[in-house]
């Protein structure tokens, strides 16, 4: 049985690379978070509404260049809560042969937690960090965002690209350069080469700039001039890129060659609202000014001659003249960021995207093709840019997307088969008999959530011995990182998170633990266990709830109530799934690699909301985990007539990295098709049903199961492509299972049988 009921949350953010190895409820409750530093933004005379605000090597193979000169790189058993079931109207004695009617449960309500998850400070040791936000974070405050799509402007000189989709940017001291192109595909890479194509500046020397605001779909940029300041809200999904000019003298300038502005060829004098700029590398973009103003071209820039104050806003066009006709219509609407409203009902969840505007007219958006999956169809359908996430369209209104949570808890929907049975229940106690060997916060965290599956299968099949086995050695070594004993976390105090000790020591320790690389993953094998055994200890639950909260805040707390840690580190709930990356600039931006452990860390969220009787804790969870999934299978898991990634790249039907700016058929730690394929699909639990589609695995495990007669293949991945395969072939998986010599160290002989055992 799951959870039932609803979560509605606006979230309003306030105040940023994995390399891992191997209720009762009303009908509605809106919950509106304030922020510290939120407002308006008064520009000099342009009123502009602020959202509300909330090293290792780089990558820098992609530089800002001219087209012309790109060199190409290569549930559980309990519900949570009361269930409200209308008392059975029986028949009065007298009247025996009355009839009684059905009983019905009534239908699940909307539900909204009271506030964040916590708002004490975390029960570890604070100590300071020693790498410090630089002034490009201006006046914002602790805690900082450390994984989020827009933190390259942040990181290092901030010069490195972000993807706003559909146009990368780079924020550079000399203003805001976009580049928008078609992806160069090769067999084991697709990616979006930076090139220059158009930048809004000024034509006198800025003086520096920073962030000003943020939330969950933006981050506003300030630049300053000695005379004034531009500003530029960078939202996702924005058709146009935006600056707003306060006394400042614009310049629209480009990498390329200008060859006529509104069709006057060589220098000259163009005056007006729009702007057609034509270049010599083939695009042609359009330049909004309100209010009109007077540019003086030349063979690479439009100036104007003195001070503006207004908007320019620029948009590339495709030839179309329906999708030009929309830009026009749409033209005075500027999106400034917004919030996202979480609700679940039921099996249902929803995602509102609630944009924050100013102007006249109808915001108009662009949607990508997850969205599209999730709500009506777009209603500007003439307005279409492609983008490595696939065909971007067109829409206005309302931004609700629905989806379908998982009827997932504890164990396998399906139940054990019962000619295996026998075989499960003599792994176990070999299985529940085993101390963990590592001691790093990621894969001492497998280590403990292998013994949570252990304990969790024993519960299932009756064997308490091993159940009580497995859950003791999870408190003997668990509890220590937990209570403070062992000095493994420590609370950040400069940015705002729970961090290993020796990561914040050492960039390179724990996989950039200490630099909030995969929080998620790591974090989540450490919920994972703990929810296994707070399911059945109440009292270690008790006493250690405090410790195993602000875990879970670290990676999902759902709000900037919270005064302790960011909202959502990892989600970018435009995209619908997680970054890692941490503090770590790199020249592709944001990353992804194992989406899987993402989906069991939220997984994990919600086992221990079951756990611990919370519904915050548990809704909170299962969405973030609905989301995730729905995305791993539209960005990383490549279906033919997905219609994502081209080919020849789409025939290896899986993504091993997916970046901001590029797809790689490969991981951090190896490019064999095992690993690759292999850490989209660890760690196999009851939810990897919800997120490994039979359809998928039908066209992807052929492409894996080459690599079964190779050398380099390693017994634990061999596993986990057997596991894989009792997807579409249970009873050829089951015998292929017999054969297997070791496992992977967060994986066992009882956790590889019960899968198989439990396919429907």
């Amino acid at each position: 049985m799951t959870v039932r009921g609803a979560l509605l949350v606006c979230v309003a953010v306030g105040c940023a690379s994995t390399v891992t190895d191997d209720p009762a409820a009303s009908d509605t409750v809106d919950v509106v978070v304030p922020v510290d530093n939120g407002g308006a933004l008064d520009v000099d005379g342009v009123d502009i509404v602020a959202p509300d605000a909330g090293p290792p090597p780089t990558d820098a193979s992609v530089e800002d260049v001219a087209a012309e000169d790109v060199a190409v790189p290569d549930a559980g058993p309990d519900d949570i809560g009361p269930v409200d079931v209308p008392d059975a109207v029986v028949a009065d004695a007298g009247q025996p042969d009355a009839a009684q009617p059905d009983v019905v449960d009534p239908p699940p309500k909307p539900w909204a937690p009271a506030g964040p998850l916590d708002t004490e400070p975390p029960p570890f040791a604070a100590q300071p960090h020693t790498l410090s936000p630089t002034p490009l974070w201006g006046a914002l405050e602790a805690p900082y965002p450390t994984n989020a799509w827009w933190q390259n402007v942040v990181l290092g000189g901030g010069g490195n690209p972000i993807n706003a989709l559909p146009y990368l940017l780079k924020v550079l001291s000399t203003g805001l350069t976009m580049s928008h192109g078609a992806p160069v595909i090769q067999p084991t890479v697709v990616y979006n080469a930076f090139v220059a194509n158009l930048r809004l500046g000024a034509v006198t020397d800025l003086t520096g700039h920073s962030v000003v605001a943020h939330d969950a779909l933006s981050v506003t940029v300030t630049w300053s001039a000695a005379e004034g300041t531009m500003t530029a809200p960078l939202v996702r999904g924005m058709p146009y890129v935006t600056m707003v000019y306060s006394n400042v003298t614009p310049v629209v300038a480009t990498g390329h060659a200008i060859l006529a502005v509104n069709g006057q060829g060589g220098p000259a004098e163009v005056s007006g609202d729009k702007f057609t700029i034509e270049l010599n590398n083939g695009q042609v973009w359009a330049v909004y000014a309100n209010p009109p103003i007077t540019l003086s071209t030349s063979i690479s820039s439009a100036a104007a001659s003195a001070p503006f104050t207004g908007t320019l806003r620029a948009a590339l066009l495709t030839g179309d003249a329906a999708y030009e006709a929309a830009l026009d219509a749409h033209k005075k609407r500027i999106p400034l960021g917004g919030a996202v409203a979480l609700g679940t009902v039921g099996d249902e969840g929803t995602i509102e995207l609630q944009w924050q505007a100013q102007g006249d007219g109808d915001l108009l958006m662009m949607t990508l093709p997850h969205h599209r999956d999730m709500m009506p169809a777009p209603s500007q359908p003439a307005v279409k840019l492609g983008t490595l996430k696939g065909l971007m369209v067109g829409t206005t209104g309302d931004w609700t997307l629905t989806l379908p949570l998982a009827d997932i808890a504890w164990d396998a929907p399906a139940g054990i088969d019962p000619q295996h049975l026998e075989a499960i229940e003599a792994a176990l106690p070999a299985d529940a008999d085993w101390k963990p060997d590592s001691w790093d916060p990621y894969f001492f965290g497998k280590d403990v959530a292998r013994l949570g599956r252990v304990a969790l299968i024993a519960d299932e099949v009756g064997d308490a011995a091993s159940a009580a086995k497995a859950r003791e050695t999870i408190k003997a070594t668990l509890t220590p990182w937990l209570d403070g004993s062992g000095g493994k976390l420590a609370y950040d105090s400069t940015w705002g998170g729970v961090c290993s000790t020796s990561g914040m020591a050492d960039a390179g320790a724990d996989f950039g633990n200490g630099w909030y690389n995969d929080h998620h993953f790591h974090w989540g094998y450490h919920i994972y266990a703990a929810a296994a055994v707070a399911k059945a200890d109440p009292d270690w639950l008790a006493a250690h709830h405090h410790q195993v909260l602000a875990l879970i805040r670290d990676i999902a707390n759902p709000t900037a109530d919270d005064p302790h840690f960011t909202p959502f580190r990892h989600m970018d709930w435009f995209v619908g799934h997680s970054w890692a990356a941490g503090l770590f600039a790199f020249g592709d931006s944001r990353n992804q690699e194992s989406t899987s452990e993402a989906v069991n860390a939220y997984y994990a969220v919600h086992l221990y909301g079951l756990a611990a009787d919370d519904p915050d804790i548990a809704n909170l969870g299962r969405l973030m985990c609905a989301a995730e999934i729905a995305s791993a299978q539209k960005y990383w898991q490549i279906d033919s007539g997905d219609g994502i990634y081209p080919e020849p790249f789409a025939s290896n039907k899986v993504v091993g990295v997916l970046w901001s700016t590029k797809v790689d058929y490969a991981t951090f730690f190896g490019n064999e098709a095992h690993k690759i394929h292999g850490i989209q699909l660890l760690p196999f639990t009851p939810i990897s049903e919800a997120l490994l589609e039979p359809g998928w695995v039908t066209e992807q495990y052929p492409v894996v199961s080459q690599d079964l007669g190779s050398p380099l293949l390693a017994e634990g991945w061999k596993g986990f492509i057997y596991m894989e395969h009792a997807v579409v072939d249970a009873a050829a998986a089951w015998e292929e299972a017999q054969t297997l010599k070791a496992f992977d160290d967060g994986n066992t002989l009882t956790n590889t049988l019960y899968w198989i055992a439990t396919r429907p």
